[in-house]
């Protein structure tokens, strides 16, 4: 490699996006290449071995004196409900987390780590170890894919921002402790076979003595990630946009406007229309497995209870997809029928209803915020970002519709996916139709220097 592509890649940045269900990572080689070229998804998934070849579940298992990490994590959870255990199902708790560094220290419950060893931050520390290992993999593994990057620097979205809290050292450190760990144990993270905790908590005692180069840059507010995204992508920018991220744990909301009149072009926050809610994935799984208990009937002990909330909770995301996506779903556990629930028992479910109510005056309050400011500066559209894995949610559009007209207005709502399905959009690789709006956030992560806040 010449010295001018030394000095190209030595712009290159990877960023991690930690979803509460699922975790994703896109490479940005070069800023100053076109999209097409220059911003690629790693594929951790088809390393991990999941079910899509970007995603891998954001999950750690604690069993039989092992840890295991991403889809082989969540096949031992599932059997692992007969002996009341739990995953660890979610990293990002501890990154919106109000007091960080009590986040990290508080001890993994006995129901996830009966041994009593670990703590969140050794979770987080492995878990990253173990996320880099499959960046590594994939960049090796990817065609055309210039090897020096593999060590570019790491960039991670955060469902919070809190600049000048301190928490940017702390999670530095922890980048650092990750790549040690990540060395040590190497491909052991890739053999889906686990790792003994005896070979974890040694690795995490060296790495926290001699820490490695985690090459960490900066965190990335996830909105902000995904409105870059939508700004870079789009084939007709507007001035206001309004990100409606809705993952597994919360729905987060932000807008920003965009001036393309200055170099490089500035996207900054309307702080005021800022929300974050629990009104997301999670709470529809909770509405379901209500819903799921009731048209089943209950058990006859708490153990056998306890038991079948343990699965349920399991099945739920995977139920909730099979529902919206064919009409119906079911859930056979031992000794039953299988229950099957209609999506038209859902949408008429009072606790739904109340959930989308809820929803649509939480986005409406952040809607008629941005909707002032466009109207006081005689603009005459305004972009709805739907981001997150709840963006392809079929009662979505409805909704975004819905509260748009709380209160009249004279402006232009143009809202749908982050995705090429989106005519906004259709700059995106039409292969990544309905994964698209997953992976915004990874993406908008590496590329959002090239339209920083002020």
């Amino acid at each position: 490699m010449d010295e001018g592509e030394s000095a190209r890649y030595e712009r290159a940045r990877i960023c991690i996006d930690f979803g509460t269900a699922l975790s994703k990572a896109s490479i940005c080689l070069d800023p100053m290449l076109p999209l097409e070229v220059g911003v690629k998804p790693l594929p951790i998934g088809a390393i991990a071995r999941g079910e899509h070849p970007l995603l891998t579940p954001s999950v750690l298992y604690v069993d039989g004196g092992r840890l295991y990490f991403g889809p082989a994590a969540m096949d031992h959870a599932r059997r692992g409900v007969e002996s009341q255990r739990d995953p660890l199902l979610s990293f990002k708790t501890v990154l919106g987390a109000s007091n960080v560094p009590q986040a990290l220290a508080q001890k993994l419950r006995p129901s996830m780590d009966p041994t009593g060893t670990f703590i969140n931050r050794d979770a987080l520390v492995l878990y990253l170890a173990y996320l880099d290992q499959l960046i590594r993999e994939a960049i090796e593994l990817a065609p055309n894919m210039p090897n020096a990057v593999v060590n570019a620097k790491r960039r991670y979205t955060s469902p919070v921002w809190k600049p000048g809290s301190g928490d940017d050292k702390t999670f530095e450190a922890i980048f650092d402790e990750a790549a040690a760990v990540s060395q040590k144990l190497g491909k052991l993270f890739l053999q889906g076979e686990g790792i003994s905790i005896a070979q974890c908590k040694d690795a995490l005692d060296k790495a926290r003595a001699q820490p490695g180069a985690g090459l960490l840059e900066t965190g990335i507010f996830e909105p902000h990630a995904a409105a870059a995204t939508a700004l870079a992508f789009t084939s007709m920018p507007t001035r206001f946009v309004l990100v409606f991220d809705m993952g597994a744990g919360t729905v987060d909301f932000a807008a920003f406007e965009f001036d393309e009149s200055t170099e490089p072009p500035a996207l900054t926050e309307i702080k005021e229309a800022r929300q974050c809610s629990a009104l997301a994935g999670d709470e529809i799984d909770r509405i379901l497995i209500e819903l799921y208990l009731r048209k089943r009937g209950g058990e006859k002990s708490r153990e056998d209870e306890l038991k079948l909330l343990r699965t349920a909770r399991l099945s739920a995301r995977d139920m909730k997809k099979e529902l919206f996506s064919t009409g119906k779903t079911s859930l056979k556990t031992s000794g039953w029928m299988a229950t099957t629930i209609r999506l038209s028992e859902l949408m008429e479910d009072q606790n739904f209803r109340t959930y989308l109510t809820a929803l649509r005056n939480t986005m409406a309050a952040s809607l008629n915020i941005v909707l002032q400011r466009a109207e006081a500066v005689g603009a005459n559209a305004v972009d709805i970002v739907l981001a997150g894995g709840g963006s392809n949610l079929p009662f979505m559009p409805d909704l975004v519709k819905s509260a748009g007209q709380v209160r009249q207005h004279n402006i232009t709502l143009r809202y749908g996916p982050l995705s090429p399905a989106n005519p906004l959009y259709n700059s995106v690789d039409p292969s990544l139709r309905d994964i698209f709006p997953q992976i915004a956030m990874s993406v908008g992560g590496a590329l959002v220097e090239m339209m920083p806040a002020r």
